[in-house]
């Protein structure tokens, strides 16, 4: 196999996933699915590429290799079965499903078909995050000892991303990323959980309602401490920050700025370095979600060459017990243990 032949599922945050497939080389896009075709008629793409309204079309057709599900979060589950069953490599988007219990029979689908699975927590393999990690780990700052990402925007949640159950809001549907790099920064899984959110200007547990303020608290199982802060409530072109500390420095980091490509100020060795992420190395897909470019060529690598998938299933289900966590916490009020 020299090209992977693609499909794509979903074309609203689909046509990102559209865009890194006609950039690459060793990809061809052969079908697409949606329900509006104006979204597909929108993205004014070469002749040979096929539209449908039906998933079946694509689990049946014999040319095709891998799918991509880019579906709401409760349509996972049946999407990525039924793809993997039919013999397609799946890369889904995030988190893996809205319950454990969905995310297992993904997992079962995935043993019995032996095909690759790799799941879009795309800011994992971003050249950011990869040298957040190194840092971490190559003593530069010591031991680490707390990390923290604060996440400030101004959204208005619709459709699906209104239900609770379906992981809706940005704290399920976008702050799963973050929990998930965390973890990777802290060296261990996340032990204990303490989330305290509601609307603005609401106090106490809420079995409910999407916060549109939180903080989450995490304890690691090597004792490193984690934060994750944010509101949906606060216009700010300064998205995100995060950082880690440790015994011998700490790292202050902005994902975004500069060219959106991320950037750091490193404290250590008794003194202070900054560090840019080289905007040559992220190609024209750097905008809005660090590492998209990158997913796709591991996924990619994973089909041609047999290269280990780096997010896999097992990862999702971390998550989504992490999710568990943090949502049973908002509904009592306690500490959650894992």
């Amino acid at each position: 196999m020299e090209k992977v032949r693609y499909a794509v599922v979903g074309l609203r945050h689909g046509r990102e996933h559209v865009e890194a497939i006609m950039n690459d080389p060793r990809a061809e896009l052969v079908m697409c699915c949606d329900l509006e075709e104006e979204r597909f008629r929108s993205l004014e793409l070469p002749s040979g590429v096929d539209f449908t309204t039906d998933m079946q079309q694509i689990a049946i057709r014999a040319d095709l290799d891998a799918v991509v599900i880019s579906l709401p979060t409760h349509l996972h589950t049946d999407s990525s079965v039924m793809m993997l069953s039919s013999g397609k490599h799946v890369l889904c988007e995030k988190p893996l499903a809205p319950t454990l219990e969905e995310g297992l029979r993904i997992k079962e689908a995935v043993e019995k078909s032996g095909k690759i699975f790799q799941l879009g927590y795309e800011v994992r393999y971003s050249p950011f995050h990869q040298k957040i990690l190194e840092i971490c780990r190559n003593g530069s700052i010591g031991t680490v000892t707390n990390v923290w990402w604060n996440m400030f925007c101004n959204v208005q949640n619709r459709g699906w991303r209104l239900d609770r159950k379906k992981r809706g809001g940005k704290i399920f549907d976008c702050g799963c990323h973050y929990y998930n790099l965390l973890e990777n920064w802290a060296g261990a899984p996340a032990k204990r959980i303490c989330a305290f959110g509601n609307l603005l200007g609401k106090t106490g547990p809420t079995a409910d309602q999407i916060p549109e303020s939180a903080t989450i608290m995490f304890e690691y199982e090597n004792g490193v401490r984690g934060v994750f802060t944010f509101s949906e409530k606060c216009p700010n072109l300064q998205n995100s920050t995060c950082g880690v500390a440790g015994t011998g420095g700490k790292i202050e980091a902005d994902p975004y700025y500069p060219d959106e490509c991320g950037s750091m100020d490193i404290h250590a060795n008794g003194g202070q370095f900054q560090y840019h992420i080289d905007i040559k190395n992220t190609g024209p897909l750097k905008a809005l979600h660090l590492g998209f470019r990158e997913q796709h060529t591991a996924f990619m690598d994973s089909i041609l060459h047999g290269k280990e998938v780096y997010v896999d299933v097992n990862d999702g289900l971390r998550v989504i017990r992490i999710l568990d966590a943090i949502d049973e916490s908002l509904t009592t009020g306690q500490v959650v243990t894992l």
